[in-house]
C-alpha cells in the first residue's frame, strides 16, 4: 500500500458530452482543471496533460470517477486498458462531500473536486474501477424508452 502522497488525484465528474477533471494533490489543492468531450479522441489529450503534471510532481496519477459503469465507462476502459489506476467513486459518496460543504455549490468542477476529495479520502477503501459488457448492456436496455 502506497502512501497519500505518492499521487496525483484526479476527480472527474462524467457527463454524456463532456468530462471534467480536477488534479489535486493529497492534501486537496486544486492544481489543475481540464475540460474534455467524451469521446476516446479527447481521453489521449487527458492523460498527456494529466501525465506532464504528475511527471512535473514526481506524482503517480490515479483517477476516480463517479460512476465509472454509466456515462464515464468508455472513459474507464480506455485508462484501464492504458494501465491507470481507476478507483470507482459511488456516487452517493460523493453527494456527500457535496453537502459536507458550508456553502453548497453546484456544478462540474466543483463535483469533480468533491469526487478528487472522496478520492483522497476513501484511496484504501474504494473498489477498483471494473466496467463490465454485461453491466453496461442491462444499463442500456433498462434505459431504453
Amino acid at each position: 500500500m502506497q502512501k497519500r502522497e505518492n499521487y496525483l488525484y484526479v476527480g472527474i465528474d462524467l457527463h454524456k458530452k463532456t468530462h471534467t477533471a480536477v488534479l489535486t494533490n493529497c492534501w486537496n489543492e486544486k492544481l489543475d482543471v481540464i475540460e474534455i468531450e467524451n469521446k476516446p479522441s479527447e481521453f489521449k489529450k487527458l492523460a498527456e496533460k494529466v501525465n506532464k503534471k504528475a511527471n512535473r510532481l514526481g506524482l503517480q496519477p490515479i483517477y476516480g470517477l463517479e460512476n465509472a459503469y454509466g456515462y464515464g465507462r468508455a472513459l474507464a476502459v480506455w485508462l484501464i486498458e492504458k494501465g491507470y489506476m481507476v478507483k470507482d467513486i459511488n456516487p452517493a459518496l460523493a453527494f456527500d462531500q457535496r453537502k459536507s460543504a458550508p456553502m453548497l455549490s453546484k456544478n462540474d468542477e466543483y463535483d469533480a473536486h468533491a469526487v478528487a476529495t472522496v478520492l483522497i479520502n476513501k484511496l484504501h477503501k474504494l473498489p477498483d474501477a471494473k466496467p463490465t459488457d454485461n453491466h453496461w448492456t442491462l444499463c442500456q436496455l433498462v434505459n431504453q424508452n
